[in-house]
């Protein structure tokens, strides 16, 4: 869509009735020039408003009425009153007919091309069309009943099949596997399941043989689901077609390869980060979906809070220094990193970042991408970074001995350094520089700050109920959380004396999961001179648990007690996170 035909009306009335805030509203602003969107389509898929409130404020621009759809099983004559073409291109659909009158959600109300399309199938059909706004996942939810992964698969399997099935054992197959690969079955069947990803908001997609099968999985909200099972003999026509999308080679099964697709999904560019890895006899390919509409672009937003919060934004603003994310991977440190240099990023702030790849794209910063196999690595990448004159520099992974020292010595020499690196707290960074030869007092006089986090998911808002946990865990609680100034923990308590717990019961909304979403739970420590002191003087255990407690930090397991005290997700959730 032009961005001439752009609006913001739906951000524009949301900022005035104080439901979005200034700074989240410029932000929208910029990058809506920076991608081609509109701030209202940015604002739908970047979920820092509740879709609820946006279809609302939909119904209050436009005059329309809002309609209540989710987990509604459309009647598939229903549904294919509007061509299967116009509902997927102007994101439309019908949900019921009668008397002559249509009913018909639509996504962009304001799009009168859409509306035009709509009112032609009525004229044509002789159907009288109303119009009713919805939230933009429950009108999606009614676009994939026309051809969701199960109907898409099964045509494109029932096409393969009777092309590339095996005719025998012993019979030798003349058809090559790249035009295999490029037949519209198997093309259409890996579109079908890309699509589903980034429809579903999936972070990742696991393609993987079985005996006689192939399964596909998906993770959302940091959870693997098995979604689609399909026959064993169309598996390595599906993995010559990533091939074959990702520039990689057709005939190589014994070694790994990486690449990348970029795919148009709903208006959109996505990229995909390709991963093929051979097993015994067939090969796995992972892909992980980098989808920047979809980045969130606060620390508030990512679930940083209170003195953590007010620490890390204090230390972005020195004047050098190394700042480290830690964490296993999956658990958002890459999303920490964004959002921290979102906040920094300043016109007269010189940000270069060298990654790994280069996951998302931000307005105003200098962002390239190793390259390992021509000797481009963040170590040699470090040596150059330095002599553009940068403010700031983003490293995506301190990987190695050179990679630490080296970041090192830019923090001590007037830079801020950003990184990350794969500890299970926050402490734990500081031994694993030194073992990465870097000397203790350099540790001590270049670090700054760490940052230590995991992903845990949020209860669904709309079915979320209050609990009771075992007297036992209510007092472990209650136990860990002590002495916390930053809230007061009898707060939490119901009339009866027992703290509020919360639990998502499932519903349409969340796939009867009783979750949606995602936020962090995380740790700050500080490097202040009496850490310097400690890091240089040996590290001894007792010292460093007194500096904890000196800084008052709030251990990560607490921060996640803390957000399921406010029903941000469950204690189960945390601790789930916490073994990580």
């Amino acid at each position: 869509m032009p961005m001439a035909e752009t609006k913001n009306k739906i951000a524009k009335i949301l900022l005035d009735k104080g439901r979005l805030s200034q700074e989240h509203y410029q932000v929208l602003l910029t990058e809506s020039e920076k991608i081609g969107l509109s701030p209202d389509i940015l604002l739908e898929t970047k979920k820092i408003i509740p879709e609820d409130e946006i279809a609302q404020a939909k119904g209050e621009i436009y005059n329309l009425p809002v309609a209540d759809i989710y987990g509604l099983s459309v009647d598939r004559d229903v549904l294919r009153s509007i061509p299967v073409e116009t509902a997927e291109n102007y994101q439309v659909a019908a949900f019921d007919k009668k008397d002559g009158v249509l009913k018909v959600v639509i996504t962009d109300p304001g799009d009168f091309k859409a509306r035009e399309a709509v009112n032609f199938v009525g004229r044509q059909k002789n159907l009288k069309i109303d119009l009713y706004t919805a939230p933009i996942s429950a009108i999606k939810n009614l676009i994939a009943q026309y051809t969701g992964l199960a109907v898409e698969v099964e045509e494109a399997v029932g096409a393969a099949g009777s092309r590339f099935a095996p005719v025998g054992p012993s019979v030798e197959r003349a058809v090559s596997l790249e035009e295999i690969s490029k037949s519209a079955p198997i093309a259409k069947l890996v579109g079908s399941i890309l699509k589903y990803a980034v429809d579903n908001g999936a972070s990742d997609v696991h393609i993987e043989p079985l005996l006689d099968k192939t399964r596909i999985r998906y993770r959302v909200d940091g959870v693997l689901r098995e979604t689609a099972m399909l026959p064993g003999h169309l598996h390595s026509a599906i993995i010559s077609r990533i091939k074959v999308m990702s520039e990689l080679k057709l005939d190589e099964t014994r070694i790994p390869q990486d690449g990348r697709i970029r795919v148009s999904v709903s208006q959109r560019m996505v990229d995909m980060r390709v991963s093929v890895f051979p097993l015994l006899d067939k090969e796995k390919a992972v892909m992980r979906v980098l989808d920047p509409v979809k980045r969130i672009f606060t620390l508030e937003d990512l679930g940083f809070w209170g003195s953590g919060a007010e620490i890390i934004k204090r230390n972005l603003f020195r004047p050098h220094g190394l700042l480290l994310i830690t964490g296993p991977t999956g658990c958002g440190k890459t999303t920490t990193l964004y959002a921290a240099m979102g906040r920094i990023n300043q016109p007269g702030v010189n940000i270069i970042t060298l990654e790994d790849p280069v996951e998302y794209f931000l307005p105003g910063l200098n962002q390239s991408q190793v390259q390992p196999e021509i000797g481009y690595t963040f170590a040699s990448g470090l040596r150059s970074v330095v002599r553009q004159d940068p403010d700031i520099i983003m490293v995506g992974e301190v990987r190695d001995s050179e990679t630490a020292e080296l970041a090192t010595h830019a923090a001590l020499t007037g830079h801020i350094v950003l990184s990350t690196l794969h500890t299970n707290d926050a402490f734990g960074a500081i031994p694993r520089l030194i073992d990465m030869k870097v000397e203790p007092f350099l540790v001590s006089s270049s670090l700054n700050l760490i940052v230590a986090q995991r992903l845990v998911r949020k209860i669904c808002l709309h079915c979320k109920k209050e609990i009771t946990l075992p007297e036992a865990t209510e007092k472990h609680i209650e136990q860990e959380l002590q002495g916390i100034e930053e809230i007061k923990i009898n707060d939490f308590r119901s009339k009866d004396g027992h703290f509020k717990f919360y639990r998502g019961e499932g519903c349409s909304r969340c796939n009867n999961e009783g979750y949606r979403g995602q936020t962090s739970i995380f740790e700050v420590l500080e490097v202040t001179e009496q850490m310097q002191k400690i890091i240089t003087s040996g590290c001894k255990i007792d010292e460093v648990k007194a500096e904890f407690k000196r800084q008052k930090m709030i251990e990560m397991i607490k921060d996640g007690y803390i957000k399921a005290l406010r029903g941000e997700t469950t204690v189960e959730e945390v601790l789930r996170a916490a073994k990580q």
